[in-house]
């Protein structure tokens, strides 16, 4: 009797639905981060991000595209819907090859708990993570 394996697929949908990001697979990473880039970009305290290789995603719908750069120099591209304004996806200059997700926008309240948490120093002081959780004081790369 041989085994086979489903490669799961998750959807990824903004706000009002127009725009929607199909993913194949497990994520590569899942992170959140605490910089203030990422807390004002999310509204909130935090990003909370899955990361797939482009190979591994379909896009559909309008997007805008947004960059900006970080306390690094370096670039990122934040993609959200031109009509609700949500930032489904970004990518950055040294993740060449590589999307990150919005893990709110799958709407999977059993999605895995990031592995790590960069700018961890920068994080609102009621932010608790899983033991597990990696806090770094910056972001590697």
């Amino acid at each position: 009797m041989s085994s086979v394996t489903e490669i799961a697929e998750r959807k990824a949908v903004c706000l009002c639905g127009q725009l929607s990001i199909t993913a194949t697979g497990a994520p590569l990473d899942v992170y959140a981060c605490s910089c203030r880039d990422c807390q004002k970009v999310s509204g909130s305290a935090f990003t909370y991000m899955a990361v797939y290789s482009d190979s591994a995603v379909s896009i559909s719908g309008e997007k805008t595209v947004w960059r900006y750069y970080g306390d690094s120099g370096r670039w990122n591209d934040n993609a959200f819907c031109p009509v609700c304004g949500t930032t489904l996806y970004a990518w950055g200059e040294t993740g060449a090859g590589y999307l990150g997700i919005s893990v709110g926008c799958f709407s999977d309240r059993d999605f895995q708990p990031p592995a790590a948490l960069y700018w961890a120093t920068r994080r609102h002081h009621w932010l608790s993570l899983p033991p597990a959780t990696k806090l770094f004081d910056t972001q590697p790369g």
